[in-house]
């Protein structure tokens, strides 16, 4: 366990308790299971009360109050054994037991076996309090200090209970007391700098503690910031006014007056820093930078460049760093404006917005105008109440200086706009998480994701060298899963720290699972999550476009897939394309989504997850299920219209009627690039919604899947063909769907069949031919058929094969289905080639080929030729076939089926090869094996490399020029 959180206590003991923060204890220095909640709560009672007996009743009040469960009485017993095992030195004795005893009717905790950080910090604020009331400032601030890292996070975090909430607000207490008591300790010894840092931080966590106020006050005053002392009450004023309707008491107000004519008894008590007055210096108002800031080296360069100019220019006017929430844009700013404060010695100013503050209202711009001037040395009365006119003043009194402001988390343009237009010479530095990109003058840099070596970096100095060294592997993976976001690392390396028992793949681990990701990286107050919701609420209490943003926000986390359009948006949201076009442009302004393209838009990792979440609480189910359902008819639609307009021949698998148009694709390449770019999107929509309980949902994913049939083929995608209608076929079960469960079979049976598994296709299509048969479905019996009968050639089974296809073709006549008679002819063909019967295979592939060029069919046109080719060369005419490979390659390239492209190029290398040609044949071999590379598909890979083989036989004098792409 970390020094700071064994609050000075000994390995030795035989248990230590932490309760100022996580629960958890340890024995010797080993972790011990301190229970589920309840029996924590119990824990906690029992401490409460340490050395005194706790009656039972007592303990159940504390853990239900007044509406305690039937089962209280027994679930007590059961959480005091619980509570033994643990704590006692020699668990599983039935008694006598030495720590946690039964005394009168209850349970007592002895003093001295177990020790408890509340009793340390007890002990460490009461010598505290003796040795500041003995005037031994330092004496206190050091115990004061020893007290406060006791603290690890939230007391008795997590623990449910009446008790627990009343301790936990009296600790709660306690710690800030004990915070102030620090900082009057600070000031008292002169350390006002130091005590005006800490009661800032104070303040924004407890802002309406009059006393942190008040000490705020009177640091600020010290420091020379007296208008800054004067706004510190204005601040608390309003709040008080807003919140509670009540005035600040008398001893702010006290203060204020002495503050507001500078009375001498607020002097500064002198620490070595000389007595010059304050407001002889140029304000130097900006935070401390990090000492353990890690990487942004870049960006670090860059705004070096822009603030103070290697060739001695004047800065540039307006900077603006934006990015996502987590990405680390104040704290870069903070070390870009330290690393450039030489080159503005008349000051460098810093105020926080407070755009993105939970609970705290944003500045408004004349506050801001009204903090600056007064920094500059403008007596508070003379501050113009107009926002126009001062900030005229402050371009008066900025006019020949060389000032840097550095305002922090502005809320957007509108909130510095008043701020801008500055004298040459002067320059503000402004960090928000809104795009500036239209502010005048302004130069934004937009963070993005760390590198990954700078994330590895940043948990090593967190966490330390030494414990990341030990599992880099480890490291990288959770720096990823952190998605390389400064935040989301800290958090990580706190938990990392809170848990010393944790290996970093423990964390890890984890993480991975993506339900719980966020709830880990959490530590005390702060919370990847926190800062999210912020912008979500900023969003959703906006004007219109905002709220369409957030609510937009909601339904993409109902979607899982990795990229955006507006118009798969638009049937997310069932609201018109441009309508979702601009909540999508508003997201990225926020540096919620990013552009990964034209558009197309994409969300952080992390932000996917909140999108999940907000998901999940704010819609309703049936508003997810109208949402999803929305996405998946777009998604089929689209897909099936791609299609038919990349080959109008292909006969789609059957549709159900969906209220969503599909994404109007006019020409072949739009649809060419339609389905390449969304195909695995639309993979992900089908997979997602097939396992949903909904028999709606679960359907129209089924039949999605079946709209990407032809994509799949032509793309060889043959795996995910398969998985993707095991998947439908489940569904077909679950569901009793007979249309799904054929289709899925047929489907399942192609896909089995191109992977070379035909004897496991064969029951798949028998079981679709049977299902269309039950259906009576003709066209369907008529394709399932067809479908056997190329299972039934690669099971070599070709007088079968032939026969099917002869039923084929008369079903196809019967019905008038002319793709399902060219079909028919070309397996017929086949069969009869491999039956040895070169004349009827001739024939019947003249016939087929014939009807395909006269309909346009550039797919059968295909086949036909890559038979004929094959029936040339079997008859020892490899010209011939040279001349039919040459137009099937074409039409194979022309409608994107790589598979087609794959085999023209092998067989052309082998043609080439026949005829004596050899540096054809290997030019074609090796594109071959380019084409394989790009298709992914391992057969085709062989074949071509069998034929590189071959042709390398033949000419041994090519064999050194070999260059085969790697597998």
């Amino acid at each position: 366990m970390d020094n700071a959180n064994e609050c000075e206590t000994s390995q030795d003991l035989p248990c230590r308790l932490r309760l100022l923060g996580p629960p958890a204890g340890w024995r010797g220095g080993r972790l011990i299971e301190l229970g589920p909640p309840l029996q924590r709560a119990a824990l906690c009672v029992l401490v409460g009360h340490e050395g005194r007996v706790v009656p039972k009743d007592d303990l159940i009040n504390g853990l239900w109050g007044d509406r305690p469960p039937n089962t209280a009485e027994q679930s007590v017993y059961t959480y005091i054994a619980g509570l033994r095992r643990v704590l006692e030195p020699h668990p599983g004795r039935r008694g006598p037991y030495a720590v946690l005893v039964n005394r009168s009717r209850g349970y007592a905790l002895e003093r001295g076996p177990v020790r408890v950080d509340v009793g340390d910090f007890e002990r460490h604020l009461a010598e505290a309090r003796r040795l500041l009331g003995a005037d031994d400032h330092r004496g206190g601030l050091h115990a004061l200090d020893a007290a406060l890292a006791c603290w690890s996070g939230p007391a008795l975090c997590g623990v449910p209970g009446p008790f627990a909430e009343v301790e936990r607000t009296r600790l709660e207490g306690l710690r800030l007391s004990a915070r102030e008591d620090r900082a009057k300790a600070l000031l008292d010894l002169g350390l006002h700098q130091e005590a005006a840092s800490a009661l800032s931080e104070l303040v924004a966590e407890a802002p309406l503690r009059e006393r942190a106020r008040d000490l705020l006050m009177l640091a600020l005053y010290r420091c020379g910031r007296q208008a800054d002392a004067l706004q510190a009450y204005m601040d608390v004023k309003r709040l008080l006014a807003e919140r509670l309707g009540v005035d600040p008491g008398e001893t702010l107000r006290e203060r204020y007056e002495l503050i507001l004519r500078a009375d001498p008894s607020l002097a500064r008590v002198q620490d070595g820093a000389g007595d010059a007055e304050p407001s002889a210096r140029p304000p130097r108002q900006l935070p401390r930078a990090a000492s353990g800031f890690v990487g942004r080296a870049e960006e670090l360069v860059r705004l070096r460049s822009l603030l103070s100019p290697w060739d001695g220019g004047p800065p540039q006017a307006v900077i603006a760093i934006t990015g996502t929430p987590g990405s680390g844009k104040s704290a870069l700013a903070v070390q870009a404006a330290h690393a450039s404060s030489h080159a503005f010695p008349d000051g460098q100013l810093y105020v926080n917005l407070q755009g993105a503050t939970p609970g705290v209202e944003r500045l408004r711009p004349i506050d801001v105008l009204g903090r600056l001037l007064r920094a500059l040395g403008l007596p508070g009365e003379a501050v113009p109440s107009e926002e126009d006119e001062a900030a005229a003043v402050l371009r008066d009194r900025l006019e020949g200086r060389r000032t840097l402001i550095l305002l922090d988390d502005a809320a957007g343009p509108e909130q510095v706009r008043a701020l801008l237009g500055l004298p040459s010479g002067n320059a503000v530095l402004i960090t928000s998480r809104e795009s500036h990109a239209a502010t005048d003058d302004c130069v934004q840099l937009v963070l993005g994701r760390l590198l990954r070596s700078e994330a590895v970096t940043v948990l090593g100095k967190l966490v330390g060298a030494e414990r990341i060294a030990a599992d880099p592997a480890a490291a990288d993976r959770l720096a990823h899963l952190c998605g390389l976001l400064p935040l989301a690392l800290r958090l990580a390396a706190a938990r990392l720290a809170e848990r010393p028992d944790w290996a970093v793949r423990d964390l890890g681990t984890r993480l991975e699972d993506r339900r719980r990701t966020l709830h880990e990286l959490e530590s005390g107050r702060r919370a990847v999550r926190s800062s999210l919701e912020l912008s979500y609420e900023v969003l959703a209490h906006g004007g219109e476009l905002d709220r369409l943003a957030a609510r937009t926000m909601c339904h993409l986390g109902v979607l899982h897939v990795a990229s955006l359009t507006p118009e798969l948006v638009s049937a997310l949201l069932r609201e018109p394309v441009d309508a979702a076009e601009r909540a999508l442009d508003r997201l990225a302004r926020a540096h919620l989504l990013e552009v990964s393209g034209p558009g197309r838009y994409r969300p952080h990792d992390l932000v996917r997850l909140f999108m999940i979440e907000l998901a999940d609480a704010r819609l309703t189910p049936e508003a997810r299920k109208d949402a999803l359902m929305g996405a998946l008819g777009f998604y089929g639609a689209t897909a099936r219209h791609a299609s038919t307009v990349l080959d109008p021949h292909r006969v789609q698998l059957p549709w159900p009627a969906v209220p969503q148009r599909p994404l109007a694709l006019r020409t072949v390449d739009q649809a060419r690039d339609w389905l390449e770019e969304e195909l695995p999107d639309v993979i992900a929509a089908a997979t997602q919604a097939m396992p949903s309980e909904d028999d709606d949902v679960a359907r129209l994913g089924a039949y999605v899947g079946f709209s990407l049939t032809w994509q799949l083929t032509r793309g060889a995608h043959r795996r995910e063909q398969r998985d993707l209608n095991r998947q439908a076929l489940d569904v077909g079960e679950r569901t009793g769907d007979q249309e799904i469960l054929s289709l899925a079979h047929g489907q399942i049976a192609n896909a089995l069949l191109t992977l070379g598994r035909a004897a496991e296709a064969l029951p798949h299509q028998q079981a679709e031919l049977d299902l269309r048969r039950d259906l009576r479905d003709r066209f369907g019996e008529m394709r399932a058929l067809g479908n056997l009968g190329v299972v039934l050639l690669k099971l070599e089974r070709y007088a079968e094969a032939r026969e099917r296809a002869e039923v084929q073709r008369a079903i196809a006549r019967e019905i008038g289905s002319e793709v399902g008679e060219r079909h028919s002819l070309l397996t017929g063909a086949t069969a009869c080639r491999r039956l040895g019967d070169v004349t009827a295979a001739m024939s019947l592939v003249g016939e087929g080929l014939a009807l395909a060029q006269a309909a346009g069919d550039r797919y059968h046109e295909l086949a036909g030729l890559l038979l004929l080719s094959e029936l040339c060369v079997d008859r020892g005419d490899p010209q011939t076939a040279k001349s039919y490979l040459e137009r099937g390659l074409r039409r194979a390239r022309e409608i994107g089926h790589r598979v087609g492209e794959c085999e023209s190029l092998v067989m052309l290398a082998r043609v080439h090869r026949l005829l004596n040609e050899p540096a054809q044949a290997l030019a074609y071999a090796r594109e071959a094996l380019a084409a394989r590379q790009r298709s992914g598909d391992e057969k085709l890979s062989r074949s071509a490399e069998d034929e590189l083989r071959v042709i390398e036989t033949a000419f041994p004098e090519l064999r050194p020029t070999r260059e085969v792409p790697a597998r």
